[in-house]
C-alpha cells in the first residue's frame, strides 16, 4: 500500500467505517511494517493515558444516557487508536524480544472448521471427517457437503416433512457454515447450536432454534417470516444480516443488526405475557437483561469480527474476554485473582492462543500461565 492508501484506511478505523477486511488489510500492513522497519518502542504511558481518557468519556456516557448515542464516534475513533497502540507494542515486543512468544510451558493451536449433525432419526455425522457429496436423505430432504466444506439442505419434490428436525452443534474450538433449503446462510460460532426442521416451513413459518452464537444472511421471503428462537427472546425477520449471541454463560443476549430490519421481542409473549418489542434498524443492538429490551447504536463489525476471524476487546473485562479463550480454544479457565482492568486490541482468530495472551498481558493488568489446557489468570 502507498502512503496515502495508509493514511485514508487509518482514517477510515479512527472514524468507526472501516469495514472488516479494510481492518485485516491495516492490521496486515502494521504486522509487515513491525518485520521491516527499524522503530522505536512506543512507551507503555501512552496506554494507560489513552486507556483513561477512554474510560472518562465512558464513565460520563455512563451518567448521561441522552448523551449515549452522540458520545459513539468518539468512543470509536478512541478505541481504534488504543487499540493500534496495543497492537504496536505488541508486534514490536515479539520481534525484537522472540522469548515474549514462547513464554508459555506450551501453546494451543486455534479452532477449526468442524461441527456435528444429528438427523432426526438420532444419527449423528461428524462433518470434519465426513467427505463431499450426499451425506443423508429423509423425509424428501437431501443433505449434502460441499467441496468448501458446507452444509447444504436441498427439498426434492413435494414430499418433504415439516416434523423432522435436524441440529447442527459445534463443540468448542469449532465453527461452520450452513445452508438451509430456503438458501439461508448462518455461520455457527464455537460451542453453538442451531436446531431446526429438516425442510424448515412450519405453518407458514421458517423456524430455528438457536442455543450459543450465530451470524444469518437470511433469504428474503415476504410470505414466510425467518424467526429465531434463542435464549429468552424471538427475532423475526424477512430477509436480512444479523448476529445473535445468546450463550448459556453470558447475562446478556445480544441481537446486532448489520443491514435490513428485525422484530425483537422477549419469549414470554408467545405465553401471553405484556408486551415488550423493538425493531432494530442498521448499526443497532438490542440488549436483553432480566425480562429487559434495551436499544443501543453500535458498531456492527465489533460484533461480527467472530465471523470474520478476528478477535476484537473493547471495553471488555478478562472475564468476558476469557469466556471467548475458553471457546475458541477449548481451554478451563481458573482465576487465582480477577483483574479488574478494561481491554481493548485485536488478533486474528487463526493465532495460536500465546497470541492472545501476550497482547492482553501487552496492556499490563494481567497476567497468565498456560498449563496444557488450564489457563491460570492473575492480576
Amino acid at each position: 500500500m502507498d502512503k496515502q492508501e495508509i493514511k485514508e484506511l487509518i482514517q477510515r478505523y479512527q472514524d468507526g467505517a472501516a469495514s472488516a477486511d479494510e481492518q485485516a488489510k491495516l492490521l496486515g500492513w502494521y504486522n509487515h511494517y513491525a518485520k521491516t522497519k527499524a522503530r522505536a518502542e512506543f512507551p507503555m504511558d501512552i496506554w494507560f493515558r489513552q486507556k483513561s481518557s477512554l474510560e472518562a468519556i465512558l464513565g460520563s456516557a455512563a451518567n448521561d444516557k441522552s448523551r449515549v448515542v452522540k458520545l459513539w464516534p468518539r468512543i470509536v475513533a478512541a478505541v481504534a487508536a488504543v487499540a493500534f497502540i496495543v497492537i504496536g507494542i505488541y508486534l514490536f515486543r515479539s520481534q525484537t524480544n522472540p522469548a515474549a512468544e514462547s513464554h508459555y510451558a506450551n501453546d494451543i493451536k486455534p479452532g477449526t472448521t468442524g461441527a456435528t449433525l444429528t438427523l432426526s432419526s438420532g444419527k449423528q455425522i461428524r462433518l470434519t471427517d465426513a467427505v463431499k457429496g450426499e451425506l443423508a436423505e429423509e423425509a424428501g430432504v437431501v443433505v449434502t457437503k460441499t467441496r468448501e466444506g458446507q452444509v447444504v439442505y436441498e427439498i426434492k419434490g413435494s414430499s418433504a416433512e415439516p416434523d423432522k428436525v435436524n441440529t447442527l452443534s459445534t463443540a468448542k474450538g469449532e465453527t461452520y457454515m450452513l445452508v438451509l433449503p430456503d438458501k439461508s446462510k448462518v455461520w455457527l460460532n464455537a460451542a453453538s447450536s442451531l436446531t431446526y426442521a429438516a425442510a424448515l416451513n412450519s405453518k407458514g413459518r421458517r423456524i430455528v432454534q438457536l442455543n450459543g452464537e450465530a451470524y444469518f444472511e437470511v433469504a428474503k421471503d415476504k410470505a414466510h417470516p425467518f424467526v429465531v428462537e434463542s435464549k429468552g427472546q424471538q427475532v423475526e425477520v424477512l430477509g436480512t444480516h444479523f448476529n445473535i449471541n445468546s450463550y448459556p454463560d453470558e447475562s446478556v443476549t445480544k441481537t446486532t443488526l448489520i443491514e435490513g430490519s428485525v422484530l425483537v421481542r422477549r419469549a414470554e409473549l408467545v405465553s401471553g405475557s405484556p408486551q415488550k418489542e423493538v425493531i432494530l434498524k442498521p448499526d443497532q443492538q438490542a440488549l436483553l437483561q432480566a425480562g429487559k429490551v434495551v436499544v443501543a447504536d453500535v458498531n456492527p463489525d465489533l460484533y461480527v469480527a467472530w465471523k470474520n476471524n478476528n478477535f476484537v476487546f473493547e471495553n471488555n473485562d478478562i472475564q468476558y474476554i476469557m469466556r471467548q479463550v475458553e471457546r475458541w480454544y477449548n481451554v478451563e479457565v481458573i482465576y487465582q485473582s480477577v483483574p479488574t482492568e478494561k481491554f481493548w486490541g485485536s488478533v486474528s482468530r487463526f493465532d495460536n492462543i500465546s497470541s492472545v495472551l501476550n497482547i492482553l498481558e501487552s496492556a499490563g493488568g494481567v497476567h497468565f500461565k498456560l498449563d496444557g489446557r488450564k489457563l491460570y489468570v492473575n492480576k
